[in-house]
């Protein structure tokens, strides 16, 4: 059932990194129009450096599941590969769920913020006015799927036996 549902969170990390990418492509077009209206015009818009700052967020949190779960996040191997199997897994297990009680801590601390943006109607303090809840949002998603890939990814680490390398994981999670 664990290797079902991480299969379907699979699929669902895969469509919000191509949603990081394509805003990601966005983002880049609207920074080179702006550049070419600003430098060939003299008409800068006035929407793309703060437009592009909150899609930051967007890019960023919905792909950071994904890179999870393809075991492309940085990690300081120096010291662990030092180590012989067994301390390994458990350098592994402790490090999963420090990972993971940081990352539903993460999802507490957005969702606090994000709640507060919308009862409380934030505003940006630029000429857009872009209202907060919908920029802090990305954030609460994005947490979410990187708490519940951090819970569903140690439970198929440690089940399956691989302790060490998140590629083999992955991999058995698809055959």
């Amino acid at each position: 059932m664990v290797g079902r549902l991480y299969g379907k969170m699979k699929k669902l990390n895969t469509l919000c990194a191509t949603l990081s990418g394509a805003i990601l492509m966005f983002v880049t077009l609207s920074i080179f129009v702006d550049v070419i209206l600003r430098y060939f015009f003299n008409k800068p818009s006035i929407w793309v450096t703060e437009v592009s700052t909150y899609l930051f967020l967007y890019i960023i949190f919905f792909a950071s599941a994904y890179t999870l779960q393809q075991g492309m996040h940085i990690k300081v191997t120096f010291i662990f590969d030092l180590f012989g199997p067994k301390t390994r897994r458990a350098l592994d297990l402790i490090t999963s769920i420090l990972a993971t009680l940081f990352s539903l801590a993460l999802l507490w601390q957005t969702s606090n913020m994000t709640w507060s943006a919308f009862q409380e109607s934030w505003t940006s303090p630029t000429m857009l006015s872009a209202p907060y809840a919908y920029i802090y949002v990305a954030m609460v998603m994005g947490s979410l799927l990187l708490s519940v890939t951090f819970i569903l990814n140690t439970i198929v680490q440690f089940k399956s036996g691989n302790y060490s390398t998140q590629k083999k994981i992955t991999d058995e999670v698809n055959e």
